[in-house]
């Protein structure tokens, strides 16, 4: 009987040993684990990047949709780019000894958390810190490792990752993510557009493609080549629209344009503002193009660059000439 008991508290103790090594290796993290695999790239349906400052966006696949924080369509272009990304980020190098405890309250302080799921099960996660001083590579860890490492893409500058992650400094920012608005209205649909300028009153008018007729501010008709109907009727079509601005009030800018555009029985609306004396000295609006904002059907307010919206904009004066 003894040596029965005996036998069952062995069998017992191994079978808890046993046990702690499955958990064990379970739970042992592959500290170089970063990038994905062609096959999980394809293969993931959910991204969630969380920030220091509480700031999270959820990005999930719907019906090869991407959709942001279930709300918005993500920006086709900037989830290819980022999935590739993932896919293609390797270590530079480890983190020099000096540094290393400098590098790992930094990402503990201002990381970005990223992690990747493919059908509800999460495949990786890890954090984004700062950049190396010489901007060839960021600074990231695997959730739950003690080792950082410098990571890059190999011949692809600059070596920075964080703005390839849609990462604004150490912050995301769903604006980043969202689709851009297109404005893409057939030439043939259009029957009029009506311009009404604030800065200059007299520069305002309506255009009727469809009688080819042109008004100006007093609803007096104004003749010109009738071939400039249909040209002014075409520069509706394949109108980029910059980034949202969401944060952004409207009452904060110069009210210039309200063009309102009649098609297929209905009325689209572009407003556009321009910036004000003190906003033209601030750093935040300060760029290498010249740029307005603009809101089009009551949307968030977003960036438009002149050079590609002037056509539209063109004044009365323009129009006769």
């Amino acid at each position: 009987m003894k040596n029965k008991f005996l036998i069952y508290i062995l069998i017992f103790i191994s079978i808890i040993y046993f046990s702690s090594c499955k958990t064990d290796v379970k739970e042992k993290i592959n500290e170089k684990d970063f990038n994905l695999t062609q096959s999980e790239t394809e293969n993931i349906d959910k991204i969630i990047m969380s920030d220091k400052a509480g700031n999270i966006i959820t990005l999930e696949k719907e019906n090869e949709k991407w959709i942001i924080n279930s709300k918005y369509p993500v920006w086709e272009r900037q989830i290819k780019y980022t999935l590739g990304v993932m896919k293609d980020i390797r270590i530079k190098s480890s983190v020099s000894e000096q540094k290393t405890k400098f590098v790992l309250q930094n990402i503990a302080t201002k990381g970005v958390k990223v992690e990747i799921f493919e059908k509800e099960q999460k495949i990786k996660s890890y954090y984004i810190g700062g950049n190396t001083s010489n901007h060839h590579g960021t600074y990231m860890i695997m959730d739950k490792a003690k080792n950082a490492y410098v990571m890059h893409i190999p011949d692809r500058h600059p070596g920075i990752l964080n703005p390839k992650y849609g990462i604004e400094g150490i912050y995301v920012n769903e604006t980043v993510w969202r689709e851009p608005i297109t404005i893409n209205i057939s030439p043939e649909k259009i029957s009029e557009v009506k311009v009404i300028d604030f800065i200059n009153q007299e520069q305002s008018y309506t255009i009727n493609i469809k009688n080819k007729t042109l008004a100006d501010f007093g609803n007096n008709e104004i003749l010109i080549d009738n071939r400039k109907y249909n040209e002014f009727a075409s520069f509706f079509s394949n109108l980029h629209c910059g980034i949202y601005k969401s944060d952004l009030n409207p009452e904060d800018f110069i009210l210039s344009k309200k063009i309102y555009i009649t098609n297929n029985n209905r009325t689209d609306s572009l407003i556009v503002y321009d910036i004000t004396k003190i906003q033209k000295t601030q750093k935040e609006y300060d760029s290498t193009v010249e740029n307005l904002y603009a809101k089009w059907n009551n949307s968030d307010m977003v960036i438009i660059q002149k050079n590609i919206f002037n056509k539209v904009l063109i004044t009365l004066d323009e129009i006769k000439e």
